[in-house]
């Protein structure tokens, strides 16, 4: 997980936002939207933070699930695609993709499934990087990568800056 030092190794939400900026799409989950990381640097529950990348916005939560909950992937996806990885201590995971406010695609990525009654979507690209099949490893190394392959957006240089923070009080 070389591109992203910024995620807590054990438990994580990343959530790939395709053509929004940090504050845009802070701002279509309902909460109030502050620039820059967190000035007291104490992480509280809820805590999401936003990092400018390639193609748009990654939201991160240390220890949190709200990139994995439908009433946030809905708004957040409204006319663009999302893409949420997200693993807790006890290696409970989830990948989850929206697009234009519509579920398309969800598995667990540490448990590779096989192929038979599999989604179509995206088939290809969960076969090639080992996220599907009797040998498949799965991974969240895989599932970052496809992540990226379903909204082209990417980390950059600018991507270990959060560019926007918010807390969720969904918790």
């Amino acid at each position: 997980m070389s591109d992203y030092d910024w995620l807590d190794d054990m438990a994580f939400c990343a959530t790939f936002v395709r053509d929004l900026t940090p504050q845009e799409a802070l701002a279509r989950l309902g909460v109030e939207v502050f620039d820059g990381d967190d000035e007291e640097g104490e992480l509280e529950d809820g805590l999401i933070c936003a990092r400018p990348a390639e193609g748009g916005t990654i939201l991160s939560e240390d220890n949190g699930f709200a990139g994995t909950l439908a009433e946030v992937l809905r708004p957040l996806s409204a006319g663009t695609v999302t893409a949420s990885v997200f693993v807790n201590v006890n290696r409970v995971s989830s990948f989850v993709h929206y697009a234009d406010g519509r579920e398309v695609l969800s598995f667990d990525p540490l448990l590779p499934d096989d192929e038979d009654d599999l989604p179509q979507d995206y088939l290809a690209d969960r076969k090639e990087l080992g996220l599907v099949g009797e040998e498949a490893e799965g991974g969240l190394d895989a599932t970052l990568k496809l992540a990226e392959r379903v909204t082209g957006v990417r980390p950059d240089a600018s991507s270990d800056v959060v560019a926007a923070h918010a807390v969720f009080e969904h918790y």
